[in-house]
């Protein structure tokens, strides 16, 4: 079986990138807002309407930007090299249906041709997996998943 199996290094790797790219994404975008902003008040002419929603949006965008960086310091936590017979923090948990990586939320990345999906521990799904080998079963979201593969 090991042979068949994705490189762990290579799924962090994967995973690392996304995260880094969409902190990334929400960092320009943060940017934006602020430099619009900037322009609005220096045109006298502007209505002060917007800024209240501008100043909620970069709130909330804020907010995510601290969650994306804390999900990119979990994943700069996890050993590659370490094995694991059981679904936990850190394992690749390969199932009849789809891969996926304990780690953070990261919906969906291509290593190597294949889908891997990031679940973070606080997911239901992950809690359905929680201690479970190869040759066991669970269910999340109404789907029944066999798993082939803990490493």
């Amino acid at each position: 079986m090991k042979s068949n199996r994705l490189s762990k290094k290579s799924i962090l790797q994967a995973c690392k990138i996304k995260q880094e790219s969409t902190i990334s994404d929400f960092e320009q975008e943060l940017k934006n807002i602020r430099e619009n902003i900037i322009n609005h008040d220096e045109s006298a002419s502007q209505s002060q309407k917007g800024s209240s929603s501008e100043n909620e949006m970069i709130v909330r965008l804020e907010h995510e930007l601290t969650f994306l960086k804390k999900e990119l310091r979990i994943l700069e936590s996890i050993d590659p090299e370490k094995d694991f017979e059981f679904a936990d923090e850190g394992a690749v948990v390969e199932t009849d249906q789809r891969t996926f990586f304990i780690s953070t939320s990261i919906e969906q990345v291509d290593v190597n041709g294949k889908s891997v999906f990031g679940v973070s521990i606080k997911a239901p799904i992950f809690q359905a997996m929680k201690g479970k080998k190869k040759g066991d079963s669970f269910e999340g979201g109404g789907i029944h998943y066999f798993i082939k593969d803990v490493y």
